[in-house]
């Protein structure tokens, strides 16, 4: 039998952090994540495979708009139609969402519970737990049904397995536990880069999520279709993402000349283009003379003939050999305390705070690994100003 394994759709997700610097992006990066569901039952029919596999965060929240809810049944109605049955568990984004609120989901559509954990389709055993709220500290496997003696088992569970760094501790789950409970195939969701483990003929698959929607997750995109027969299962990557992201860089140190950016910001975003995806673009500058906000104004006015490329950000960085003048003394000494370690400390602390007083949406830009990025930001900006005065 041949499956395809997805996971951690996300739709409904806000994009809140993309939309206040460009709603443009944000649009296209909302449309973006239901194209990619579209690819998914697309490929599903395409491929006649055996079952649809959604392993968690099907849905952002707990509360879907009903529209991002009749897209999600009319997609499945689909697969449905084409003999498809779907096999879903809910992940810690949608853990309380009451998947037939508005009716039943299907008669091929089949939600994994506590207290439906199994399902047979066509000789074939699915076992799943979903989540009922959205924080559980311990590991679901203990709860997993026995595999059904003689038959493929075939396993879903939203999991941070192991405690995967840079994820938050969802349902941990121990690897070696996981390959030895008896089943043959495990289909995994929480963590959105797609990676395999083989354990003999035991395989599990981290599909990863199918549309990435910041940069932190440009690993991501796509989805596996898994053949489960004798032996060890096969696998196959499939490309579904529809929006890339990509960061390049562009060196203005000698360039006063505003033509002259216009063209060297056309050459360097027309480089970015891929006929076959949107792109989003994160641009590092090296500049002396000219702010991000600047700059962002006109690369948006070079974007109006260039189909398909939006900028996320500019960050501007200021060359070594900047000019001096009297306020360099007290840039010196700023980016000394940088690097003292009751300073760097400090700053992650306030970034902590932070994310846990904003909006999750948002906080991927204030993750740890990006304090070193966002101290050289600050630190760049104030040089401008500070050049600026002097040359007034």
């Amino acid at each position: 039998m041949r499956f395809l394994v997805s996971s951690d759709i996300h739709l409904g997700s806000p994009i809140r952090s993309v939309a206040m610097r460009n709603p443009e992006l944000s649009d296209r990066l909302k449309q973006a994540t239901r194209d990619a569901f579209i690819r998914i039952v697309d490929l599903a029919i395409v491929e006649n495979v055996d079952a649809l596999i959604l392993s968690g965060d099907i849905f952002d929240n707990d509360q879907p708009d009903l529209k991002s809810r009749a897209f999600l049944s009319a997609q499945l109605a689909r697969a449905a139609d084409a003999d498809i049955p779907t096999v879903l568990i809910r992940g810690n984004h949608d853990a309380l969402l009451d998947h037939r609120a508005y009716g039943d989901l299907g008669p091929k559509i089949h939600l994994l519970h506590k207290d439906e954990p199994s399902r047979e389709i066509a000789g074939v055993w699915f076992h799943g737990l979903s989540f009922d709220t959205a924080h559980v500290s311990k590991s679901f496997l203990p709860d997993y049904p026995v595999p059904v003696v003689g038959q493929k088992n075939v396993g879903l569970m939203h999991t941070s397995l192991d405690g995967s760094p840079g994820h938050d501790p969802y349902a941990p789950c121990s690897e070696q536990d996981l390959m030895a409970h008896g089943y043959d195939l495990w289909c995994l969701g929480h963590i959105h880069a797609p990676f395999e483990r083989l354990s003999g003929s035991v395989l599990a698959v981290m599909p990863g999520i199918p549309q990435p929607r910041h940069f932190g997750e440009r690993k991501g995109g796509t989805i596996a279709i898994v053949e489960l027969g004798d032996g060890t299962p096969a696998i196959e990557r499939h490309q579904v993402g529809h929006l890339r992201f990509t960061e390049c860089s562009l060196d203005l140190t000698d360039c006063s000349d505003v033509p002259e950016i216009l063209k060297l910001l056309r050459t360097e975003l027309e480089n970015t283009r891929d006929p076959e995806h949107y792109t989003a673009v994160r641009l590092r500058v090296t500049t002396g003379h000219h702010t991000a906000e600047m700059l962002t104004a006109l690369a948006n006015e070079v974007l109006e003939n260039i189909d398909s490329v939006f900028i996320d950000k500019i960050r501007v960085t200021i060359p070594k050999h900047q000019v001096e003048s009297k306020a360099d003394d007290l840039l010196r000494l700023m980016r000394k305390e940088l690097n003292e370690p009751g300073f760097q400390l400090a700053s992650a602390e306030i970034l902590k705070e932070l994310r846990n007083l904003l909006p999750r949406e948002i906080t991927d830009e204030l993750a740890e690994e990006a304090l070193d990025d966002l101290l050289e930001e600050a630190i760049n900006e104030v040089t401008l100003s500070l050049h600026a005065g002097a040359a007034e």
